[in-house]
Order: C-alpha cells, then structure tokens, then sequence
C-alpha cells in the first residue's frame, strides 16, 4: 500500500486490509507451501540435478499453486465479505497465476538449485512478500481494472 500504491501511514492507509492477509498467510498459505513443499521434497527427493529441479518448479507450478490461489482469493472475499466470492475468484486466479508463471518458476530454480534445505523458509519468506505485494495490490484492483488489465494482456 505504501510503495505500490503511495498511501500514507495517516490518511489512507487501510490497516484491515493488512490484517487480513497476515491472517491468510498465518492460516492458509504458511501450512499450504509447507505441505506443499514438504511433498515435493518426499516425492522428488533433494534437487541434485537439473532434471530434479525442473521436476520440482513444475510440478509446483501447475498441481500446487493453482488450487493455492483459488483458496487465497476465496478466503480474502470471505474475510472481506465480498458480495460474489466465486466472480472474485474467477476474475482474480487467471491474472494472478499468468503473472506467478513468470515470477515463481525463477525463484524457484533458484531455491531448489542454490537454496538448502534450513535457508529455504528464508528465502521463500523474501520472495514471498514480494509476490504477496503484488497479490495484495491485485486483489485491491476493482472489478473495472481487472477488465481492462485482462483486455492489456
């Protein structure tokens, strides 16, 4: 809100909304990634070569973070009682997700190739809260600005 958006501290800066996505990362998207990532570790094993990182980013990609960013935007119409939980779900998960398809299959070459296994959270608490910038930002998007970005892309 303060850098992307240029709100104040004082006047416009909307604490709710903070609140609500400390509430989703603590309740939905903490234990999520940590299942999620915990699974991919048991199923691939350790990222030792290419082929296993690329496995891994994949998989992540397309069988974790969809079904992650349906139950995000669902929780946060919910949280903000959005008067259309599915319409906000359907015109939010395909910008978002295009744009995470950039984003986090090179954070995450980088973290199965270069990252160990301890520093991981670190590094994915990092490169989270960039993405989770911009999620909070798209999800503060009216209907009206999600028609034109779509129409952009």
């Amino acid at each position: 809100q303060l850098f992307i958006e240029e709100k104040s501290w004082n006047d416009d800066y909307q604490w709710q909304r903070t609140l609500r996505w400390t509430t989703a990362g603590m309740v939905l998207h903490g234990p999520y990634f940590l299942a999620g990532f915990s699974v991919l570790d048991k199923y691939f094993g350790a990222a030792t070569s290419l082929q296993v990182v690329a496995k891994k980013t994949i998989t992540a990609q397309f069988a974790i973070f969809p079904p992650y960013l349906v139950a995000l935007f669902g929780f946060m119409g919910i949280l903000e009682q959005h008067p259309n939980v599915v319409q906000k779900i359907q015109q939010r998960v395909p910008e978002t997700f295009l744009s995470g398809c950039l984003f986090w299959p090179v954070a995450n070459v980088f973290n199965f190739t270069f990252v160990s296994p301890t520093m991981r959270v670190p590094y994915l608490a990092v490169s989270a809260g960039l993405w989770n910038s911009y999620l909070s930002w798209t999800n503060a998007k009216t209907s009206h600005e999600i028609r034109l970005s779509n129409q952009i892309l």
